[in-house]
Formats: C-alpha cells, sequence, structure tokens
C-alpha cells in the first residue's frame, strides 16, 4: 500500500493499494474505503484542501470499515 502524509488538520495519512483507501484521522482513528479508483486518490493528495475533498468526495460515497 503507497501511504502519504498529508498536511491536514483532520488526516494525517492517506494510503492506497487494490482499489483501498485507507484514512488515519488526527485522533488516531483508522478507516479503510473500497473500490475507490486510483484517480480518486491521487486527486485527494493533490487537492488544496484533503479534509474538504475527503468530505465531498469519500465520506458517505464508498463503503467503509473503522480498522481501531
Amino acid at each position: 500500500m503507497k501511504t502519504v502524509q498529508v498536511s491536514s488538520s483532520s488526516i494525517s495519512e492517506v494510503g492506497f493499494g487494490n482499489g483501498t483507501l485507507e484514512i488515519t484521522f488526527t485522533n488516531g482513528k483508522t478507516y479503510q474505503y473500497f473500490n475507490v479508483p486510483e484517480e480518486t486518490f491521487e486527486e485527494m493528495i493533490a487537492s488544496d484542501s484533503v479534509g474538504k475533498f475527503f468530505n465531498s468526495v469519500i465520506r458517505n460515497n464508498y463503503s467503509s470499515i473503522k480498522l481501531n
């Protein structure tokens, strides 16, 4: 899984591999989102606001599980 540290007040790290987007929030909780296109991951890490991108594009649009 490719993992990237991001500059965000709510998200600390974003990872991607085989259609799974893994997001670690600054509160330490990690979630996996499934069937996410790789280009969506690339757009997220390149966006001006990773948190806003997550809220508008990822959250509530992909099935997910909480890892911890």
